[in-house]
């Protein structure tokens, strides 16, 4: 196996180095070119990332984080481990939204189905509630900081958004952007609930908890239809939403693809 024929069981990292952690580089495009292995990164929460994953990042070369969680979200569970490493951390300043996945759970009394309609609400607006964080990532990636992590909590819906339009911008065909996020599925969300706290997760029915968890491709054909229906089509939604035009594309492609 080489470097660009990245295998799924070599792409999934160690828990040590932060929930849901794994690099989303190694995938073909439409036009048989490589998207860059040991460049692009994502994950969940990494708050309590030890010596262990420490010395593993430090390994990886990471120069910049995106951090997409809320400010309460990073004031309940800051990362620390990058100020050791001289890593540039991003973040926004923003209160609760419908992509802050513990926390959507607080509302209303909930089953299955509701759970479900919550998370296609989620991955309609999403886009474009999440604009300013995804401008300032593919910003962050224009400049050249990479290797890059972009995160959140859970890894999932924010982050899965962000590596989708990343994707996406970079030629993947849409049926493998669909095999990157659904290997959010091998990520254990029993662990994620336990070093959250994880609150009314624990006591709700697992089936009302299994839309909320789930990495279901159902979500991406909403996230990129909303795209469709709002601004035309892909290219247009990053060139008017995140001021990502054709140039900006090339420079994206020069720095991630191989070949």
């Amino acid at each position: 196996m080489t470097q660009s024929m990245l295998a799924d069981d070599h792409r999934i990292l160690p828990i040590e180095c932060g929930f849901n952690f794994r690099d989303f580089g190694g995938y073909a495009t439409a036009d048989g070119a490589r998207v860059k292995t040991g460049m692009l990164y994502r994950a969940g929460v990494m708050s309590f990332v030890q010596e262990a994953g420490r010395e593993r990042l430090a390994r990886l070369g990471i120069v910049a984080i995106c951090d997409l969680r809320s400010s309460k979200e990073r004031g309940e569970r800051p990362t620390r481990w990058h100020e050791e490493l001289s890593v540039d951390l991003w973040a926004r300043d923003y209160g609760h939204t419908s992509a802050d996945l513990l926390s959507t759970i607080t509302a209303g009394e909930l089953d299955a189905a509701r759970m479900r309609s919550l998370m296609i609400d989620v991955y309609r607006g999403i886009a474009y509630e999440h604009a300013a964080s995804f401008r300032a990532l593919f910003a962050m990636l224009g400049a050249g900081k990479a290797p890059l992590i972009v995160n959140c909590s859970a890894g999932k819906d924010r982050t899965g958004t962000a590596v989708a339009l990343v994707l996406g911008a970079l030629g993947v065909p849409y049926e493998t952007i669909v095999a990157d996020y659904v290997l959010t599925a091998r990520a254990d969300f029993d662990y994620l609930v336990q070093v959250t706290g994880g609150g009314r997760a624990r006591r709700l029915p697992s089936d009302a908890v299994a839309p909320l968890f789930a990495a279901d491709p159902d979500y991406l054909e909403i996230l990129f239809d909303s795209i469709r229906e709002r601004s035309g089509s892909l290219e247009a939604y990053l060139a008017g939403e995140l001021g990502v035009g054709v140039r900006e594309v090339e420079r994206l492609r020069t720095l991630l693809i191989d070949g």
